[in-house]
């Protein structure tokens, strides 16, 4: 059974505003709304599938039963999936990549970036805080520094009947571009495991440094 963490894309809505009426002695106000996007933004994101190199695979997947499952909504957001299934291997490897748009829901003046901190502060406070119903325990939350101008990982660890898995998820926001990775492993149960937690947490920092070092070498707008 494959857990899935919060970080799976969600498309943002671009909103187009603001008319102009002809013929009136009085100038309508300008909107201070942004509607496009800004200098420094990006249009694109990197292929999820190929952003993690193959040394990091075989390192944190190890194992021949690799299987690859991409996904994706145009440049704008990608998403591919990392799963081993052999014992005693289970791993599942989510990577997903997002280049907002502007939002009239976004706080502050709706623009893309304003959007992206909108997302990571929304899955933060998910991962953080689940609900007495969600499927997933609440996740211990780590700020980091040194990747994109925004970071966390949460770690949650998911006990169901004899079965225990690990999962790790690390998120970051470099302006208007949200890079999320989540590395899971049953860590013991039905012949799977053991894993080592820190191994688990280095990979998903290691894998998400890499995807993010990619995603801030797409052109941005000038």
């Amino acid at each position: 059974v494959y857990v899935w963490c919060g970080t799976a894309i969600a498309l943002a809505v671009i909103v187009a505003a603001v008319a102009a009426i002809r013929g009136l002695s009085k100038p309508t106000p300008a909107s201070t709304f942004v509607t496009t996007l800004q200098a420094g933004e990006y249009r694109s994101v990197p292929s999820a599938c190929g952003s993690v190199g193959s040394a990091l695979l075989s390192q944190y997947l190890p194992g021949s039963a690799r299987k690859v499952t991409p996904a994706g909504t145009g440049t704008g957001a990608s998403q591919c999936t990392f799963t081993v299934d052999s014992k005693p291997v289970f791993r599942v490897l989510e990577v997903t990549a997002q280049a907002f748009a502007p939002s009239a829901v976004a706080a502050g003046d709706g623009s893309a970036t304003a959007n992206a901190q909108d997302s990571f502060l929304v899955t933060e406070q998910q991962l953080a805080h689940p609900g007495k119903k969600a499927p997933l325990p609440p996740a211990q939350i780590t700020p980091l520094t040194g990747l994109g101008k925004q970071a966390f990982s949460a770690l949650q660890v998911i006990h169901a009947g004899n079965t225990v898995t690990d999962l790790v998820t690390v998120l970051a926001r470099d302006h208007n571009v949200v890079v999320g990775v989540s590395l899971q492993a049953q860590a013991s149960g039905d012949g799977f495991g053991p894993v080592s937690l820190a191994k688990l947490r280095t990979g998903a920092l290691a894998i998400s440094r890499m995807v993010v070092a990619k995603a801030v070498a797409e052109p941005t707008v000038s």
